[in-house]
């Protein structure tokens, strides 16, 4: 034989390959939980959601801070918000809200996460916190919950508006009544909604943008924001929500209210549903102010915001 010979050709070869083949598993025993950006084992992963007229768009700076330490994160969009569908508008609530935030979590093969809501976001990040609270420490799908410029006030319902204008607004209702020919025939339908002109110009590139195929796509959506408004932040869901925490004799995982400093924060941090009082309700929840930042915490304190953020995360792995 030669040194290159094929042990294939050779009956004992045969049998060896065979004995081989018979010993490996199967395709679906064999595969393995790939670590990624998203989910690793070492440590919880960091579930950031947006405020009103936001999108997942708004934590692309905290994304690419957390990932280049080596924490794992994921931005999500709101029913309605991003590219997300709104679905039935007679189902949005914060509940509806908060559940689809823990589906989507746990449908990325999330075990262990470390929820943070911006504003509206941290309203929807409290009812999230207290459902999840109920089914104990076992089952809890969060190791830390961080509310981000949020207290428990309800705030005033979408103003009316007339019936031309409810019918700019139902377009919206269709996730493809967000896509636009061009950037100004999607500025002028948001403009009736958003009066100042220099805010819808700066969404563009961003919270709305070119498409592949020429289109404009809008973030931003009318419809979801009035829903957002009298379904969410004008009830009293920060209340109810607070208060199921308080009730439970010990919480499981961190609790976290960060505000922004005065004037940017839209927090009150005195009287009914203040700071204070959630505080003063729960004192297990951690309270923060940063200094001179801006109600978009994220964004005006960056660098202080992510090394909060990861020093949450590595509170939860000690």
């Amino acid at each position: 034989a030669t040194p290159f010979a094929d042990p294939r050709e050779s009956s004992a070869g045969t049998s060896q390959l065979s004995r081989r083949a018979e010993a490996m598993p199967s395709t679906a025993s064999s595969l393995v939980a790939l670590a990624s950006s998203v989910r690793i084992a070492s440590r919880p992963t960091l579930v950031l959601v947006h405020g009103l007229d936001s999108s997942r768009e708004t934590w692309s700076g905290t994304l690419s801070a957390l990932l280049a330490r080596g924490y794992p994160a994921i931005s999500l969009d709101l029913r309605g918000h991003g590219e997300s569908a709104l679905g039935n508008p007679a189902g949005f609530s914060a509940e509806a809200l908060a559940r689809d935030v823990i589906e989507a979590t746990r449908a990325h093969g999330i075990e262990r996460a470390v929820l943070v809501g911006h504003s509206m976001g941290g309203r929807v990040a409290m009812r999230a916190a207290a459902m999840e609270a109920g089914a104990g420490v076992e089952s809890c799908l969060f190791s830390a919950v961080v509310i981000e410029d949020m207290d428990l006030r309800p705030r005033p319902e979408a103003p009316p508006i007339s019936e031309e204008l409810e019918a700019v607004c139902a377009r919206f209702e269709a996730l493809e009544g967000r896509r636009f020919a061009t950037f100004e025939s999607c500025r002028a339908a948001l403009l009736p909604f958003y009066a100042d002109e220099a805010r819808v110009d700066s969404w563009r590139g961003t919270r709305v943008r070119q498409q592949a195929d020429g289109s404009w796509w809008s973030d931003i959506n009318p419809a979801a924001a009035r829903l957002a408004r009298d379904r969410v932040l004008a009830t009293d869901d920060g209340f109810r929500a607070w208060e199921a925490l308080a009730s439970l004799s010990s919480l499981p995982f961190s609790l976290h209210v960060w505000h922004a400093d005065e004037p940017g924060t839209v927090c009150a941090l005195e009287g009914p549903g203040s700071v204070r009082e959630m505080a003063a309700r729960l004192p297990a929840a951690k309270v923060r102010c940063f200094a001179g930042a801006g109600h978009s915490v994220h964004n005006t304190a960056a660098e202080e915001f992510v090394e909060a953020l990861c020093g949450v995360v590595d509170g939860q792995c000690q």
